[in-house]
């Protein structure tokens, strides 16, 4: 594994190229060597551009961000990440409104944000694409927009957490409640093939489920009491892999799309996930989507908050009495590459 010392150079044929300084972030789960080996072949099939490559050890995950938000601080031409939907968070979050692209190279079991973003879900193509967009004289962007999360206060509202690990960038969408507790079993499921994680642990969580009470306040509103068995904030269309939660929803219109699902059957939300994939929303009463910029919510004791498929809230985290977590949609917060 490569040190945050240790940092790979390769360069083009070309003296005459641009020079780019990278940050590459592999997903800890993935074989960061192989994925540099790779990197470093189609920088030399790729003549014109010279690359600054900084790899920081995967090994360790929060050493590799600590040393990846350092590199960042000090300045980078691009932050490219190898992973799925968490690595393109963690990505958004070192880049987020400070005008550093974001190159996106799928490599998860769900990469909804890539499918969102019109990014090819395969290694080599996606690598292509970033390399492509190095080589230009002038790196072409396009700006998207993203969500930023944070536990706000525990339930007597006065606890203001002011941790960073409570505090995060989202690309794609923040997950509270029945979908979080699905991704929750799918990311325990090491033993179960990647593609298929999310589907099994639905189907897990199933027998288990009880309704939910929340309390939301809509863009400064005061906050309703919802029954529902899940609440889902979405920057992009789609969850779990291609689920289409909320069909309407853009990484780039300004607006956030929260969905929640009404008091229902076990039964019933059983039916729920099949029906969305065949698109069937017009069938489903019980599920309602509302666009907002800005939501407060009070998690109640013991419920998760996942945000891009990785663990935000344990659900043991948010107290006896529950937490609450504010989130916010910032239009055109981060620059995509190419």
């Amino acid at each position: 594994m490569l040190g945050f010392a240790n940092m790979a150079r390769s360069a083009g044929s070309s003296a005459g190229g641009p020079t780019r300084r990278v940050l590459l972030l592999v997903n800890p789960a993935a074989r960061q060597a192989a994925t540099l080996r790779g990197v470093q072949r189609r920088i030399e099939a790729h003549p014109g551009v010279h690359i600054e490559l900084i790899v920081p050890d995967a090994g360790d995950q929060a050493r590799q961000f600590e040393q990846a938000r350092a590199a960042a601080e000090e300045g980078v031409d691009v932050v490219v990440v190898c992973g799925g939907d968490g690595m393109v968070s963690v990505g958004g979050g070192l880049v987020a409104r400070r005008g550093i692209p974001l190159g996106i190279i799928p490599a998860g079991s769900g990469n909804d944000f890539a499918r969102t973003a019109g990014i090819v879900r395969r290694g080599e193509p996606a690598l292509q694409r970033v390399l492509d967009a190095l080589s230009q004289p002038q790196l072409a962007v396009r700006a998207v927009d993203a969500l930023r999360v944070r536990v706000e206060a525990h339930d007597d509202g006065v606890a203001v957490d002011a941790d960073p690990a409570r505090r995060r960038w989202v690309a794609n969408s923040v997950n509270i409640g029945f979908d979080a507790r699905v991704n929750q079993r799918a990311n325990a499921g090491r033993g179960t093939p990647r593609q298929l994680r999310y589907l099994v642990a639905l189907a897990q969580e199933v027998p288990r489920f009880a309704p939910l009470q929340f309390d939301a306040g809509f863009d400064g509103a005061a906050a309703e009491r919802l029954d529902s068995a899940l609440v889902c904030i979405q920057n992009g269309p789609t969850i779990g892999g291609g689920i289409p939660l909320a069909p309407a929803a853009r990484i780039d219109d300004g607006w956030a799309e929260v969905s929640q699902v009404g008091p229902l059957s076990r039964a019933g939300l059983t039916a729920l996930f099949p029906l969305l994939m065949l698109r069937r929303h017009r069938w489903l009463t019980p599920l309602t989507t509302a666009r907002a910029r800005r939501l407060r919510i009070r998690v109640p004791a013991g419920v998760p908050v996942f945000a891009d498929g990785d663990e935000f809230l344990s659900g043991a985290d948010t107290g006896a009495a529950g937490a609450w977590v504010s989130v916010e949609l910032v239009p055109g917060a981060v620059e995509l590459l190419g």
